[in-house]
């Protein structure tokens, strides 16, 4: 009786990421699971080999006839399935591998001070610890690395720390898993001054209107969701006009437009006790739009949005 062993010829990857400016390198290779599932490398070459039981370090390579079953390549990403018939006695040895072309995906999973996130974005306390790591499904996370505000990127062995005393950190976080594939760098943004604010993306205004266009929805739906999410955050919603017309027609107006906000959420199933509407006027442009000089309409209708501020958590009666 003989049996089977599968070697992947071990090739060096680059990986280059332009906006990280690092260079990753992944090892390919066979990984076999506590479950005895096996991995391969997609579109990496897998070498099959032959070995007596009694002598399992003499691998002879399976000779065959058709010029593309060994070295084999596996060119998708899923299960395949093989069977190898021993010509000593007839058997047929069925085998099930999996070819692994997807990477892990990163994450930042925090341990404490979370408040909420969005996105890639999470609001913290001052002292927030977390760790960074992946997910995968195939043939699951070899390492995981993490960069801080741009430094080298070390193992994800230690967690990291989001002191006091600076208001946003940056984190990148790639991974390898067990068969060589590299995931991309993903970068997330910790944000330990809660009270800083946020502008709510696509949440734009016509010129002296309050109306909400249809296109915003989706985002107030999103912000909706993330609030029910976490129930102990309040928020300030902050609205803003452009520099034309007369001062305090354009704080009314964004009074009204903080309104019609506020009153869509509340649509959406977000008390009212946890949101602040406020109107800022044409105090806080983003750009130098100010009285008296001239903007294009896109630099006017930047200034037309809507932000929110996370307020401080403290007990508040319904």
């Amino acid at each position: 009786m003989k049996r089977i062993f599968l070697l992947l010829l071990s090739l060096s990857l680059g990986v280059a990421s332009a906006t990280a400016q690092v260079v990753k390198s992944g090892t390919s290779s066979v990984f076999v699971d506590s479950t005895g599932q096996s991995y391969v490398q997609v579109d990496q070459p897998v070498y099959f080999f032959v070995a007596p039981n009694d002598k399992p370090d003499s691998l002879v390579l399976i000779p065959s006839s058709d010029s593309q079953a060994n070295p084999m390549y596996f060119d998708g990403d899923g299960v395949h399935y093989l069977v190898y018939r021993n010509p000593s006695n007839g058997e047929k040895v069925p085998f099930r591998i999996y070819a692994d072309g997807i990477a892990p995906k990163p994450r930042l999973k925090f341990q404490s001070g979370l408040i909420l996130s969005i996105g890639n974005r999470f609001y913290v306390d001052a002292n927030a610890v977390a760790v960074a790591s992946a997910a995968d499904k195939r043939s699951g996370v070899k390492v995981a690395y993490a960069a801080l505000d741009g430094g080298a990127f070390q193992s994800t062995s230690n967690p990291l720390q989001f002191p006091a005393g600076k208001a946003e950190y940056s984190v990148g976080v790639y991974a390898e898993d067990n068969v060589g594939n590299v995931s991309d760098t993903l970068f997330f943004r910790v944000i330990t001054a809660v009270d800083s604010v946020v502008k709510i993306d696509n949440i734009y205004f016509d010129t002296n209107s309050a109306r909400l266009k249809d296109g915003v929805i989706p985002e107030l739906d999103n912000l909706a969701k993330v609030l029910k999410e976490y129930p102990e955050i309040r928020i300030e919603l902050r609205a803003h006009t452009d520099s034309r017309g007369v001062d305090s027609y354009n704080m009314t107006l964004s009074e009204r437009r903080a309104q019609s906000v506020f009153r869509y959420l509340q649509t959406k199933g977000v008390a009212a006790y946890r949101m602040v509407p406020k109107g800022y006027g044409e105090t806080t442009p983003v750009n130098g739009c100010a009285n008296g000089v001239p903007c294009t309409e896109q630099q006017l209708q930047q200034n037309r949005r809507v932000e929110f501020k996370v307020l401080p958590i403290k007990s508040v009666k319904k």
